[in-house]
C-alpha cells in the first residue's frame, strides 16, 4: 500500500517538475516569469501561490523532481487537470492537422483546439498544455508524418560529427571500454588485470565531463560514480609538485545518449534520471553510428595509452612479443592519475572538429552557465546508487542478510509505510539509504556497531559459502564471522593468488567521499540484545567522606 502510494508520488512530482523547469532557463535569462507560472498554474491545477512554492523548493533543490514530493497539495494523486473533452479534441486536432503532410502551423492548431473547445463550452487549453501533447509523442514519428520517412532518417540517424548540438551539457555521451593496459596491485606491484573505464564526453564541446575507473565490470555504480564526477568541479594535482590544473567544467546533462546495455536500463538509473530531469536516448539496433563522439575519444585515450609499459596494444598483431604483464608498472590509483593528466592535456590541445580547444569552446559556448549546477553533490551521487524494497519494522531495516538501524525509524514504525526503497554502496554496506514516503531520505548504519566494513562481493561470497554446506539463511553474526575468516585466508593467500590480490585491491578504493569511521564518536544505537557484546567490570572503591 505504501510502496503504491508512494509511487504515485514519485510520477506527480516528476510531472510538476517537468512542467517547471523550463521556467528556470527564462529566469536565468533574465526573462519575467510570471506569466510561466500562471500558465504553469492552469496546467497543474493549482493556485498560482502554490505554484510559486513549487518553483521555489524546485530551485532551491537543484530542480530535482523529489523537492516537490514534501509539502504536497493540490490535486490528488492520479486525477485529471483537464476535462476528458478537452483531452480528446487536443488529440483529435493534433491527428487531423498537426499529423500530416500539409504542415498547419502550431499556432493555427491552438487557434483550432480553442475554438472548438468554447464551442462545446470546455475551458480552453493554454498553448503549453497543447506543447507539452506533442512533446511526449514519439518525436521521430511526427517528424515522419510531417516531412516523409526519407527527411526522417537524415534527421534521426546520428552520425558521428554529425549530430547538431549548441550548447555545453545539451547531450551528453557515456560509454564503457576496457583500457589498453594490464596494471599491478599497490602492495607487491604484481600484475593483476585490465580495468574498466567509464567516460562522459560533452558533445557540444568535446569536453571530458566524467571518468571513472575500476577492476569491476561496468555496473549501475559505474555509471552513477562517472555521473558524479560529472557534476563536480575538478581539479588534478600534478605529481612531484604543489601545481594543480583546472578541470573546471560540470555540471547536470540535459540529455544522455547510451548504448543498450543492461545497466542503462536499470530501474536506479531511468529513475534517477526522471528525478533529475535529465532524458535517456537509447542507441537505435543497428545504430552503428550513434555515440560516434565518445566512441572516437576512448579511442584517443587507448592510443595515448599504448606508449604506457603494461600496454596490450588494440590487437594481439599490434602486440607481437610484448609481454604486457612483465613490462606492467602502474597501480590502478597511478594509471588514474596518469588519465585525468591526460584529460587536461586534451582539454588544451585543438580539436579539429571544433577548431579550437575544448576547454575555448566550453568558455566561448557558455559552458559555466549552461545547464544547471548541483548543490547538494551527495544527493545527486546516492539517488544512481542499485537498491532494493524492504519492509521497515521495529528493528529496522534487513538488508543482505545484515539490520540497520536509524534513530530516524522510530517516528515511521507502524505508520503504514508498508516497503521503502533502499539504497547502498556495494562497496560499502556499513551504511545505506532509506527512502520513505514522504520523499525523506535517511542514512542508516549497521544495528550492531561493531561489525567492520564490509563490500557487497564479500557478502554474497560468505552467504555463498553458508549455502553450499548448510543451506537455508545465515545468521548476521555468522556471516561476519565467516567474512572475518575469509579475509584471514586471502591474506596468506595474496602473495601467491592473483584473484585474491585483486579483492585486496577493492578493499583499497573505499569510497573516498566517507571518512574511516570511529563508532565511539558516533551516536547510534547499538544491538544491547547481542549476548556475544563484551561486557565491562566496574571497579568499585570506597568514599572516604562516608566513612564514620
Amino acid at each position: 500500500m505504501g510502496q503504491g502510494i508512494g509511487v504515485v508520488n514519485e510520477r506527480l512530482a516528476r510531472h510538476r517538475a517537468a512542467v517547471l523547469r523550463p521556467i528556470l532557463e527564462l529566469e536565468k535569462r533574465g526573462a519575467p516569469i510570471s506569466a510561466a507560472i500562471g500558465d504553469a498554474a492552469w496546467e497543474l491545477g493549482l493556485a498560482k501561490s502554490h505554484t510559486w512554492s513549487l518553483y521555489r523548493r524546485l530551485r532551491e533543490n537543484d530542480a530535482r523532481a523529489a523537492a516537490l514530493e514534501l509539502g504536497r497539495r493540490g490535486p490528488k494523486p492520479g486525477s485529471k487537470r483537464i476535462a476528458q473533452g478537452v483531452e480528446a479534441i487536443i488529440d483529435a486536432t493534433l491527428q487531423r492537422y498537426y499529423l500530416v503532410r500539409e504542415r498547419s502551423s502550431f499556432l493555427r492548431i491552438c487557434r483550432e483546439i480553442r475554438s472548438e473547445c468554447e464551442a462545446k463550452g470546455f475551458q480552453p487549453p493554454t498553448r503549453r498544455t497543447v506543447k507539452a501533447r506533442l512533446d511526449v509523442m514519439d518525436q521521430r514519428e511526427v517528424f515522419m508524418k510531417r516531412r516523409g520517412a526519407q527527411e526522417a532518417d537524415q534527421v534521426f540517424s546520428a552520425r558521428p560529427g554529425r549530430l547538431k548540438v549548441l550548447a555545453p551539457l545539451e547531450v551528453v555521451q557515456i560509454d564503457h571500454t576496457t583500457s589498453d593496459i594490464t596494471l599491478v596491485d599497490h602492495v607487491n606491484r604484481r600484475p593483476l588485470a585490465r580495468p574498466y573505464l567509464t567516460v562522459a564526453i560533452d558533445v557540444a564541446t568535446r569536453i571530458v565531463l566524467g571518468v571513472y575507473i575500476t577492476f569491476d565490470e561496468p555496473s549501475v555504480l559505474s555509471i552513477a560514480l562517472c555521473l558524479d564526477h560529472c557534476v563536480r568541479r575538478k581539479a588534478v594535482h600534478v605529481p612531484g609538485t604543489l601545481e594543480e590544473l583546472v578541470w573546471p567544467t560540470a555540471g547536470i546533462p540535459t540529455a544522455i545518449h547510451v548504448d543498450n546495455a543492461q545497466e542503462f536500463h536499470s530501474d536506479a538509473f531511468r529513475t534517477a534520471c526522471e528525478d533529475w530531469g535529465i532524458a535517456v536516448e537509447y542507441r537505435p539496433l543497428g545504430g552503428k553510428h550513434y555515440g560516434g563522439h565518445v566512441e572516437r575519444l576512448i579511442g584517443t585515450a587507448m592510443g595515448a595509452v599504448h606508449v604506457l609499459p603494461g600496454t596490450t596494444q588494440s590487437s594481439i598483431v599490434e602486440k607481437g612479443d610484448y609481454d604486457s604483464e612483465k613490462h606492467a608498472a602502474l597501480t590502478l590509483a597511478e594509471f588514474e592519475d596518469w588519465l585525468h593528466l591526460e584529460i587536461c592535456r586534451y582539454h588544451n590541445t585543438v580539436h579539429e572538429a571544433l577548431g579550437r580547444t575544448p576547454l575555448a569552446a566550453w568558455a566561448d559556448l557558455g559552458g559555466d552557465t549552461a545547464g544547471r549546477q548541483v548543490v547538494d553533490v551527495e544527493a545527486f551521487r546516492t539517488s544512481f546508487l542499485p537498491f532494493e524494497w524492504r519492509r521497515l519494522g521495529r528493528t529496522g531495516i534487513t538488508l543482505f542478510e545484515v539490520h540497520y538501524w536509524s534513530d530516524a525509524f522510530a517516528s515511521l514504525v507502524g505508520r503504514g509505510q508498508g516497503k521503502v526503497q533502499v539504497k547502498y554502496d556495494p562497496r560499502d554496506l556499513s551504511q545505506v539509504w532509506v527512502i520513505v514516503d514522504d520523499g525523506r531520505m535517511i542514512a542508516a548504519r549497521y544495528r550492531d556497531l561493531s561489525h567492520p566494513r564490509i563490500s557487497l562481493w564479500e557478502s554474497r561470497r560468505a552467504r555463498k559459502e553458508w549455502k553450499d554446506k548448510h543451506g537455508g539463511r545465515i545468521n548476521e553474526r555468522v556471516l561476519f564471522q565467516l567474512i572475518d575468516a575469509q579475509r584471514r585466508l586471502a591474506e596468506v593467500a595474496r602473495q601467491t593468488t592473483r584473484a585474491v590480490r585483486l579483492e585486496s585491491e577493492r578493499g583499497a578504493r573505499l569510497p573516498q567521499h566517507q571518512a574511516h569511521r570511529d563508532p565511539s564518536r558516533e551516536m547510534f544505537a547499538i544491538d544491547t540484545g547481542n549476548p556475544d557484546l563484551p561486557t565491562y567490570p566496574i571497579d568499585e572503591f570506597d568514599d572516604p567522606r562516608r566513612k564514620n
